[in-house]
């Protein structure tokens, strides 16, 4: 199961992109996955939790799909909610208009699913009479399709336009409509919707639920997801590991956390893998691949189980999936993982402000404290009769908070992942952490990726980890950082995400070339832009233009979203 696939010329790296059908064909699925997508169909509330490019939007669309093709059967109606755009609410100004969106948004959804199942067609009462408008017709999905799309510009409108734009949309003042504002009224319209047509329940699956770094938005939806429970509504959420400001919502309490990320250390990791990469490029491309065992395994364990940098890894290292071969795949590694994945954690330094003296003290403290203990383990173990190798290392309970927080700041950008929780040590409790293998392997100075991943793999033991105590000197002046990412507002966060440069984006070189040759500069300039902008490219025709921008667009929204 993967977040990427190549379609004609390109790659395509998020599941956004891809129809529904599509990913029911190209879906490639591990143990894991499908225990995760059978969680995402029972009643109890999930957390599904993973860093990018795991694949949370690919179960999601699965489980929505699967139910949706046994709904005449269970009446278990599965409707997805992409809460991508978050942070274009402007709740600056008002949080209101933050819950009347995701209520909008929800409701959306449901009438187009409802429509696709032919629910409710010849009874317009239950909705209708509730916004004053027909839902015989479209008039309602309108309605509603409007009022979201007020809501997701009020971060360039002033306040006054903003409120005068959302009172024309229904005629009437939006919180006048209990179902919009108020959660109790919606709920009761579920209530009435499953009893009326005989719906078991209704599953609302969030993609994008961590909306960035912004704490108040983040607790009032895990208000929302919590109050929501009912025993005719189902709530799924993926989120990023990392900060998350959970409010009142106790995570493992309130929902049960499912985790997305793959062991390479499962027996069955490199033949998964392996299929993920031969159903999504085809067999032509796989073979290219195939031919080159160790290049290409060294590239897949790298990945510590991330389709998505498996894949565009591979593409880098295959000059553009043309052939392989161990000096591009050893010089892909180092670059990949010793700048472009650290480049992506940087990132968030340079948006978020108030958490970058955190974020900085992090890549420090893995760079050049864990990675050297990392080699130095390794190294002294080579020629010994204990052959143990180790990608892991241990951080006490009682560490400063700080020192906690980093860590998951590194879990949210894919630098480590969370191994154990809560090991009893002798007397202490640790949580055990694992390297990204890929960054462990770059770091390597003396002997090649290629060469090294199967040393360690063959060898590697969980047993053998450095521990970093309560008051460790490779904490330094941790204690000392003052973080100021609660106070940060959406709009100033906005800003500096949208003078970014293009290159910044998640985009293959001929669609960053078709940019530039639009006139595209910043990721501001592509979301003020549109499909017609892209036809000043030489050869970029209408149904081309189409599909790029969007491709563009996505992964617009998905480098706002963190």
């Amino acid at each position: 199961m993967t977040e990427n696939l190549l379609i004609d010329d390109e790659i395509i790296f998020r599941t956004e992109d891809l129809k529904l059908k599509e990913i029911g064909i190209k879906f490639v699925e591990t143990k894991k996955d499908r225990e995760n997508i059978e969680y995402l169909k029972k009643k109890t509330p999930i957390i599904l939790s993973g860093s990018r490019g795991t694949g949370k939007t690919m179960l999601l669309k699965m489980a929505e799909k699967e139910m949706d093709d046994s709904y005449e059967k269970n009446k278990v109606l599965p409707v997805f909610i992409s809460f991508s755009k978050a942070i274009f609410v402007d709740i600056d100004k008002d949080i209101l208009f933050f819950k009347q969106w995701m209520l909008s948004k929800i409701l959306f959804e449901l009438r187009v699913k409802l429509k696709k199942h032919g629910i409710g067609m010849s009874q317009p009462s239950i909705f209708g009479s509730l916004f004053g408008c027909s839902d015989e017709v479209d008039e309602l999905s309108d309605k509603l399709n409007s009022f979201i799309t007020v809501m997701e510009e009020t971060w360039r409108k002033k306040d006054d336009e903003s409120n005068e734009r959302l009172r024309k949309v229904f005629g009437i003042e939006p919180e006048r409509i209990g179902v919009i504002s108020d959660v109790d009224y919606f709920k009761k319209l579920i209530e009435e919707l499953c009893e009326y047509y005989d719906i078991e329940r209704v599953v609302l699956l969030f993609d994008e639920a961590c909306h960035n770094f912004i704490p108040i938005q983040q607790r009032e939806f895990f208000t929302f997801f919590r109050d929501l429970r009912t025993p005719y509504i189902s709530c799924k959420a993926a989120v990023y590991p990392g900060i998350t400001s959970y409010g009142t919502f106790q995570a493992f309490h309130d929902a049960e956390i499912r985790k997305v990320e793959r062991d390479i250390s499962d027996k069955d990791y490199i033949a998964n893998m392996r299929e993920m990469v031969k159903n999504q490029l085809g067999e032509d491309v796989y073979k290219i691949f195939e031919s080159n065992g160790d290049n290409f395994n060294a590239l897949i364990y790298a990945a510590s189980g991330n389709p998505r940098l498996m894949l565009k890894s591979i593409y880098v290292a295959s000059n553009e999936l043309k052939s392989l071969n161990m000096l591009n795949t050893n010089n892909t590694i180092k670059q990949f993982y010793r700048t472009n994945i650290w480049n992506e954690h940087t990132k968030l330094g340079e948006i978020y402000t108030g958490y970058k003296p955190l974020i900085d003290w992090g890549r420090d403290f893995i760079e050049n404290k864990v990675l050297e203990e990392t080699y130095s383990k390794n190294e002294k173990r080579l020629g010994s009769d204990d052959y143990s190798q180790t990608i892991f290392f241990a951080i006490n309970r009682k560490a400063p908070e700080a020192v906690k927080k980093a860590m998951k700041i590194l879990e949210y950008s894919g630098i480590v992942t969370l191994h154990t929780e809560g090991t009893k040590v002798r007397t202490e409790i640790l949580d055990r952490y694992q390297l990204n293998f890929g960054i462990v392997l770059a770091s390597e100075s003396k002997d090649t990726p290629v060469k090294r991943y199967k040393e360690i793999v063959e060898h590697l033991s969980v047993k053998l980890y450095t521990e970093y105590g309560e008051n460790s000197p490779a904490y330094g002046n941790v204690t000392g950082i003052v973080l100021n990412g609660n106070n940060e507002k959406s709009s100033s966060v906005l800003a500096s995400i949208l003078d970014s440069k293009i290159e910044k984006l998640d985009l293959t070189r001929f669609q960053m070339e078709t940019l530039k040759n639009s006139g595209f500069v910043t990721v501001g300039d592509v979301l003020r832009g549109n499909e017609n902008d892209l036809q000043r490219a030489y050869g970029i025709g209408p149904v081309r233009a189409r599909r790029i921008f969007n491709i563009i667009f996505n992964a617009s929204i998905e480098y706002i979203s963190g």
